[in-house]
């Protein structure tokens, strides 16, 4: 796996690692993690999979698939190995009863192409928010409490937050702690409000704010400001799906992209059923919901 990966995605796979996150992460704990092709006893290419919890406009919890880590070593490309390996992963969610599979890609690049032609289409693209603070910015919020990560806190305002809401929405303390692991996220690096709460990630100079929810567009703006006031000299946001966060930046003086280089895709697995029916206009999830 060391060489797939880090080729594919610079990622310098440590087996040790990946143990550690299967067991902490509920979306790989309970499946068969991925499908390899193997040739000459030499890894050659690799699609991963796993559980996703989701919910529809009916309000309840459905399984679906997801895919991840779909690579091919170089020398490898181009003999329809990662095709045969989807192949073999829709199989495996339709065995488990699912009627979709998601997967995160980006236009740009040719997979796209091969994931069209294997029936996905994209749901949605990741807006972005970016913003440059200029030296004469003054801040303008008082400061709030950075409490320790109150995970029971953070998941009652987020619950109530996605309550009219689809897709990758179910959370529980589990989840969040998995979370907390996997993206190392610090008390240092989440405010909590009493209305809302906002995580980022310092970057040097910069501040990238991970997730921020919030009940109303008053919290939101509070909560940007207090990322702002972090960031020495730029501040941005992935995947703001959300229309009036992205008012709020905009009103900020943030550069809005309503479309970004990343989409997220689907597949409907089984005949007649359609993925509008199912989570219609008000599919959401947050850049630490990617896969």
């Amino acid at each position: 796996m060391l060489p797939l990966m880090e080729q594919a995605f610079g990622w310098p796979f440590d087996p040790e690692e990946f143990e550690k996150t299967i067991k902490a992460d509920p979306r790989l704990i309970d499946g068969c993690i991925g499908f390899c092709a193997v040739d000459e006893e030499k890894l050659v290419g690799y699609v991963g999979v796993m559980d996703l919890a989701t919910r529809t406009l009916q309000n309840t919890v459905e399984m679906a698939g997801g895919i991840y880590g779909v690579a091919t070593l170089p020398g490898h490309t181009r003999r329809g190995i990662c095709g045969a390996l989807l192949n073999r992963a829709h199989e495996y969610f339709k065995k488990r009863g699912y009627r979709f599979v998601f997967l995160t890609a980006s236009p740009t690049i040719v997979a796209h192409g091969m994931y069209e032609k294997l029936g996905y289409f994209d749901v949605t693209s990741f807006p972005g928010v970016y913003k440059v603070k200029v030296k004469e910015e003054k801040k303008d919020n008082p400061p709030l409490e950075e409490p320790k990560l109150d995970f029971d806190r953070m998941l009652e305002i987020y619950c109530d937050y996605v309550k009219n809401r689809t897709g990758f929405v179910v959370r529980n303390k589990a989840y969040m702690k998995m979370l907390a692991k996997t993206h190392e996220i610090a008390a240092r690096e989440c405010i909590i409000a009493q209305r809302g709460y906002v995580i980022f990630k310092r970057e040097k100079k910069q501040v990238r704010i991970r997730e921020l929810i919030a009940h109303d567009q008053e919290e939101m703006n509070r909560l940007v400001g207090q990322a702002e006031d972090r960031a020495q000299r730029v501040v941005y946001g992935r995947a703001i799906l959300d229309p009036a966060l992205r008012k709020v930046c905009e009103s900020r003086g943030f550069t809005v992209l309503e479309a970004g280089h990343g989409v997220l895709m689907v597949k409907e697995l089984i005949a007649n059923v359609s993925f509008n029916e199912a989570y219609g206009d008000v599919f959401f999830m947050s850049a630490l919901d990617h896969f």
